[in-house]
């Protein structure tokens, strides 16, 4: 599974990371080169983090051996595809929400499907390298789950982006709450108990202008995805 997170996060840093406004913006408006830029980069991250895998044959959804890099290419175009047709904001009822579930479980089960699973067997570990699993984790809760829950708060009042200020405070926010969550022994429900109370209280003084939903999704969705990380430096080291 090694090639998996690796391309999982070379996924996420392309889509949540670099490029999620711009080429979503792109999209609004049909320029094409936006699939361009996003596929390319991509390529580039994956071909990096991957390069002693490229010339390892895997098996392209199942049906034929094809080289690691003819893969990625594949895998680069299906993904150009994805940002320009699964594209359903403001045409259909929840449409950006639709998006990014229909956009992130399509690649992601593209991946899956090319990605030699083989690599299992070698490392008897199903997450294999801490370091990718940190990440991807750490991205997930900063950078993914406030994109999700923004497409929901697009569906439901058309607000407009979040300001730089309030993107970056609500990052350090569940960033927070993911690290809290990779203390050792129980000192982590201490500091969860005393983080979450801070922050409530930084909400009630308006510092935090966010939805309660919103809030609460941010800080138990940080610790879900904390919780799951730490399993795999706990009990899977």
């Amino acid at each position: 599974m090694i090639v998996f997170w690796r391309l999982f996060l070379a996924l996420f840093l392309t889509d949540f990371v670099f490029f999620h406004r711009v080429i979503n913006d792109l999209n609004k408006n049909h320029r094409g080169w936006a699939v361009v830029i996003r596929s390319g980069t991509f390529i580039v991250l994956s071909f990096l983090l991957c390069a002693p895998y490229l010339h390892m044959q895997w098996p392209f959804l199942g049906v034929v051996d094809l080289s690691g890099w003819l893969c990625l290419v594949l895998f680069a175009l299906f993904h150009g595809f994805c940002d320009r047709y699964f594209y359903f904001g403001g045409k259909i009822k929840h449409g950006y929400l639709l998006s990014f579930l229909a956009k992130n479980t399509a690649n992601l089960l593209f991946l899956f499907l090319i990605a030699p699973l083989h690599a299992l067997y070698r490392t008897g570990n199903f997450f294999a390298e801490p370091w990718v699993i940190f990440l991807v984790g750490l991205i997930t809760c900063t950078r993914v789950l406030g994109w999700f829950i923004f497409a929901i708060e697009q569906d439901k009042y058309g607000r407009d982006y979040p300001t730089f200020d309030e993107c970056w405070m609500l990052m350090m926010v569940r960033a927070i709450f993911f690290l809290i969550m990779l203390l050792p022994g129980v000192r982590w429900l201490v500091l969860f108990v005393i983080w979450l109370g801070t922050c409530l209280y930084a909400r009630r003084l308006r510092l935090m202008d966010v939805s309660a939903w919103a809030f609460f999704t941010g800080v138990f969705g940080s610790a879900l995805v904390g919780f799951l990380v730490r399993l795999r430096f706990y009990l899977m080291g």
